[in-house]
């Protein structure tokens, strides 16, 4: 948000005058709720959009800082609380991942991290301020729509630990709530398939054996064609979640449709725009590398090595390290 006379106004004053400034925006919105009925879960005030930014730019603790402000600005909100937990997802990512000079995979190493406690409670944050929404018969919609986004940031970490069986029962409840949304107020759609598609794409292509455990759980079948129209709709059309559906649909192209041409031009133009995130950019220079473009392949490793150096300790030592290696390797094989 920008600081108006900031460069005047001795530090103590322009932090208060900016958290002034968030505490009008937070009654703005439940004004809109009260006032107007629900107002539309992706038409958010300009602070809780720049807190989303600089999550998507990988600034992670300072993403907390500002989710920590947001929380009080925006009191019966429940995205500061998602922002927040996803910020922890991207901490515990980075200390656990499979990042290498190679290739990026969601997996994890360990099943758990010391970030644990607060992502759960973040999530569980989340949950309640969505319920407290869904309590409300004009916020019923906004309500759904937050609550499936805090299931499905759980199933996330979940999958990332390949905890097949939490996963699936997360995964579940936030297609029942997003399908829910969508129901009560269709404008939601374009931003509800961001969760359905890849909901609807994994559960077609999983593994025989989990497909077991879905149908004893009573979880719903996907359907992989479907999944990936909708993450191409949610990528083009979605207001508040296209970066994360281009993101996921970058992933599958590139990894499991044989589409790397696809994939590459999603990362490309994810890493393009946000240029402090060296996830983007490496991810971008190995998608190039498979494509057998080694100029392109140097050129986004080397963002990738500049954008490691802004991000936040974890992220930036395990990042920078593998996009230096990468960048050495792509360099002493690309010839004369």
């Amino acid at each position: 948000m920008p600081r108006f006379g900031r460069r005047w106004l001795p530090s103590a004053a322009a932090d208060e005058c900016e958290m002034i400034l968030l505490r009008v925006a937070g009654l703005t919105f439940l004004l809109a709720l009260s006032v107007y009925g629900a107002a539309s879960p992706v038409d958010i005030p300009a602070p809780l959009r720049e807190g989303l930014e600089r999550l998507r730019n990988g600034h992670y603790r300072r993403t907390l800082e500002t989710a920590s402000k947001l929380e009080e600005s925006f009191p019966g909100h429940p995205l500061p609380h998602l922002i927040a937990a996803e910020a922890y997802w991207g901490m515990i990512f980075c200390q656990t991942g499979h990042i290498t000079a190679r290739e990026i995979w969601h997996v994890a190493k360990t099943d758990s991290s010391e970030y644990d406690a607060e992502f759960f409670e973040a999530a569980e944050r989340a949950l309640a301020a969505s319920k407290a929404l869904r309590d409300r018969e004009e916020a019923k919609a906004p309500g759904a729509f937050y609550k499936g986004l805090a299931h499905g940031v759980r199933a996330r970490l979940f999958t990332l630990r390949e905890q097949a069986l939490k996963s699936g029962s997360e995964g579940k409840q936030m297609r029942e709530a997003l399908l829910e949304a969508v129901a009560k107020d269709p404008s939601l759609e374009a931003d509800a398939h961001a969760g359905l598609g890849a909901y609807n794409y994994y559960a077609d292509v999983l593994s025989p054996w989990i497909k077991l455990f879905r149908f004893f759980l009573l979880i719903p079948g996907g359907d992989r064609e479907k999944g990936l129209e909708q993450l191409q709709v949610a990528s083009q059309e979605a207001v508040l979640l296209a970066p994360e559906a281009r993101y996921e649909l970058a992933r599958i192209l590139g990894l499991r449709e044989n589409r790397g041409a696809e994939a590459f031009a999603l990362l490309q133009s994810l890493s393009d725009q946000y240029q402090d995130n060296a996830m983007f950019a490496l991810a971008a220079s190995f998608q190039a590398e498979d494509l057998q473009r080694k100029d392109l392949a140097v050129e986004y490793a080397r963002k990738a090595v500049r954008a490691a150096a802004s991000m936040d300790d974890v992220c930036r030592m395990r990042v920078g390290n593998a996009a230096q290696q990468a960048l050495k390797r792509l360099q002493e094989n690309s010839g004369p």
